[in-house]
């Protein structure tokens, strides 16, 4: 550990006030995926496509830790999670959830499409088995192609009056609502 004056700390740093603390990682040392283990229903993950808010990305990473354990999928066009936006917004949570960035959407558990016109609310879906909550960009949604690669569709309800969520908000109200019927599940099981 090196200690250095606030105002140099400040020097390198992007925000209105100085980080206290300044790290450097090597990226292989960072979480990464487990192979799924066969007959287990405890897997949960977020696949952002084409997400490009690095403030997003970082907080569906956040969400993952906070509401999991949940992983992260990334398509290829996603912002990167390790940028200094990205990391900020996780506050962390990089250094303890698994991300997969450049991926296809994955084939682990019931895929599903967070789409707004889905017929089916969020809370009417299972959430306690395996399931991979795919969600994308807020102002392009997921490509038609994608949604038919899904298991299911659904929608989070919202008041007349609302436009929308954004992707962070849309994924962590999945990551919620999964975490909500897993502990429910557990408590009467």
């Amino acid at each position: 550990m090196l200690v250095v004056e606030d105002r140099l700390l400040a020097g390198v740093g992007s925000l209105g006030h100085p980080a206290r603390v300044v790290c450097i990682f090597e990226v292989s040392a960072l979480p990464s995926r487990e192979p799924p283990v066969s007959d287990a229903n405890v897997s949960l993950g977020v696949h952002l496509h084409r997400v490009i808010d690095p403030g997003n990305v970082g907080t569906v990473v956040r969400a993952c830790g906070a509401l999991g354990p949940a992983w992260l999928s990334l398509s290829p066009g996603c912002s990167d999670p390790l940028s200094a936006k990205g990391v900020r917004a996780s506050m962390g949570a990089v250094f303890r959830v698994p991300i997969e960035a450049g991926a296809d959407v994955p084939q682990d558990g019931v895929r599903i499409a967070l789409v707004p016109d889905a017929p089916t609310p969020l809370w009417a879906l299972d959430l306690t088995q395996a399931a991979v909550l795919v969600v994308g960009a807020e102002r392009h949604g997921l490509p038609a192609e994608l949604v038919e690669r899904c298991d299911a569709t659904c929608r989070i309800p919202q008041a007349a009056a609302a436009d929308s969520l954004n992707a962070a908000q849309a994924a962590t109200l999945a990551l919620y609502e999964a975490a909500r019927q897993r502990a429910a599940a557990t408590a009467t099981g």
